[in-house]
């Protein structure tokens, strides 16, 4: 885990919280370690430009996420294959069901939509939104630079009734954290956040979705006449 007190990431910091992986199970003999900061994920979602408003349902499902990312833990990679976490510090939500909530939120505020809900909620929904979170961590290109945030998201908008894919998207976004302190990071993780979330939402809006087709239920056939024997 990397060490974040406030202030800038030292290699020191980076070196020493491996160090602290050690002692980390006789952490009971001294007491509880200290409760985490907590981050709130905060884009600004507006209605969506140009996009037509839909007469149909959505559910959001939950999204497929790596184990190394489906925690509340904030993300960092220090070299190319290298996962570590920010010390002492959390999102408000594993990272799966912040960005359920965010697409669920941004489907609200889009001003675009019927009805929009999560996987559970008994939306009777024409559509469903099966999404993937392949990156969403801050990556260092340079041990005590300010890190660069990566958010990679795959998409599939499926009919609900044959569950057939009706399209996919690829959605990669970044942004540069304006200094290597966790306020500015997870700043630069709301700006990523959104766009990709945005994005997934104005694609959603604009894609084709057939007319959904209720079942033809054919009449009984007329009970014939019985016929007399003899006749």
């Amino acid at each position: 885990m990397t060490n974040l007190a406030g202030g800038a990431l030292t290699r020191r910091g980076l070196l020493a919280s491996g160090a602290a992986l050690g002692v980390a199970s006789c952490s009971g003999l001294i007491g509880p370690p200290p409760a985490p900061q907590l981050y709130v994920l905060h884009p600004d979602f507006q209605p969506v430009a140009n996009a037509p408003v839909v007469p149909w349902q959505l559910t959001v499902a939950s999204p497929v996420t790596p184990e190394s990312l489906d925690t509340v833990r904030i993300a960092l990679m220090h070299a190319p294959n290298v996962m570590d976490y920010y010390a002492n510090s959390a999102w408000t939500d594993s990272v799966p069901q912040l960005v359920q909530s965010l697409l669920v939120e941004a489907f609200q505020k889009s001003g675009s939509i019927a009805a929009v809900g999560r996987d559970g909620q008994g939306i009777r929904s024409d559509c469903i939104l099966q999404t993937e979170i392949r990156d969403f961590e801050a990556y260092y290109a340079a041990p005590d630079a300010a890190p660069n945030v990566r958010v990679n998201i795959a998409a599939a908008l499926v009919g609900a009734l044959r569950r057939e894919v009706l399209s996919t998207l690829q959605v990669r976004q970044e942004a540069q954290a304006a200094a290597n302190n966790l306020p500015s990071i997870t700043a630069a993780f709301t700006q990523a956040a959104g766009a990709a979330i945005e994005e997934v939402v104005a694609w959603v809006l604009r894609t084709p979705v057939p007319a959904v087709k209720t079942a033809e239920v054919s009449a009984p056939a007329a009970p014939q006449p019985r016929r007399r024997h003899g006749s």
